[in-house]
């Protein structure tokens, strides 16, 4: 557990021979304990000795670093390059629909492209800085081996359980797809439709009453900014939780309340559009969204339950396991 506690902070290619160089080195320190004491407090005294494994791992490191706090910086550095990634793919998509529709030259339109990039990174560094700022003020621990200023051995991390890990790359995806998604909303509604061509011709019947829509700006920033701190939270926790699954659960609910209240609002809808599905389709409008509505509900509630069931499954074995010890 100790040497998973280091090794777990350092790049993988090296985290096997760090962890053989740390055995060696524990069993040549137990080797000078006085035989007299029991093979348990030998080995508290040799943890203990080493200290704290987040600071030892720091040792193995080709050199410190420091921008948030060296308990936050690998997380940090990791989330910024998701959310830097997602930003660009996100700011890309919705500049190319726009261009495809767009009367300004070449010149205006890059120029455009860049200074709405360029804005929007710095206001994804600033929000991601924000995040992990907060955490080093308050000193909300995201390892239970920082819990205490005094560490001991008895504080080490148990090795998670498979099932328990969350998977990088689906948060990763998530963040991406919401990004795009909210890119193409936020940056270009008036291109948020439904395509079609007639010849060489490419057409579309426009979705949103742009004018009601202002309305609803501010909360679809705040529904974009919820997925983005939960899919963060997953990646800075790593594995599920009580305390997660419950954050994640009411993170659910207020997006999916937040998403209902704009969905269920029939003046955001181009009235052109309602005709036209109902025009075409036996079904009204109206029962669409009651369709979209309740498909909302069912997720939500599945994906709480499922979240519920991780948290609390594993947390509570996690905390069985310690009472055991």
């Amino acid at each position: 557990r100790y040497i998973y506690a280091v090794t777990r902070k350092l790049p993988e290619k090296s985290r096997e021979e760090i962890g053989d160089e740390i055995r060696g080195l524990i069993l040549d320190m137990l080797e000078d304990i006085d035989d007299t004491v029991s093979e348990e407090e030998k080995i508290g005294k040799v943890l203990k000795s080493l200290g704290d494994p987040e600071k030892l791992a720091n040792k193995y490191r080709d050199k410190e670093r420091y921008l948030i706090g060296p308990n936050y910086i690998d997380k940090y550095i990791f989330v910024i390059k998701v959310v830097s990634l997602s930003i660009f793919t996100g700011i890309s998509i919705a500049s190319g629909i726009g261009g495809l529709f767009s009367r300004e030259g070449v010149v205006e339109f890059i120029g455009s492209y860049i200074d709405t990039l360029f804005s929007a990174l710095l206001q994804g560094a600033a929000w991601v800085t924000g995040i992990f700022a907060f955490l080093e003020y308050k000193e909300i621990s995201i390892d239970e081996a920082s819990e205490n200023k005094e560490w001991e051995p008895s504080k080490l991390p148990d090795i998670p359980h498979k099932k328990a890990m969350i998977s990088r790359g689906e948060s990763i995806f998530s963040i991406i797809f919401t990004t795009i998604f909210t890119a193409i909303f936020f940056f270009s509604p008036e291109y948020v439709g439904i395509y079609y061509k007639i010849g060489n011709d490419l057409r579309f019947v426009q979705v949103l009453n742009l004018d009601a829509y202002e309305s609803f700006r501010f909360i679809i920033l705040i529904i974009f900014t919820i997925s983005i701190i939960k899919e963060l939270i997953k990646i800075i926790e790593g594995k599920w939780t009580i305390r997660l699954a419950i954050i994640d659960t009411i993170l659910n609910i207020i997006s999916s309340i937040l998403s209902i209240n704009i969905i269920s609002n029939s003046s955001i809808w181009n009235s052109d559009i309602v005709q036209n599905i109902e025009k075409y389709i036996r079904i009204s409008f109206d029962r669409i969204l009651f369709i979209v509505i309740a498909s909302i509900v069912i997720i939500t509630i599945s994906e709480s339950l499922v979240a519920l069931y991780k948290g609390f499954k594993y947390g509570i074995q996690k905390g069985l396991s310690n009472i055991i010890k």
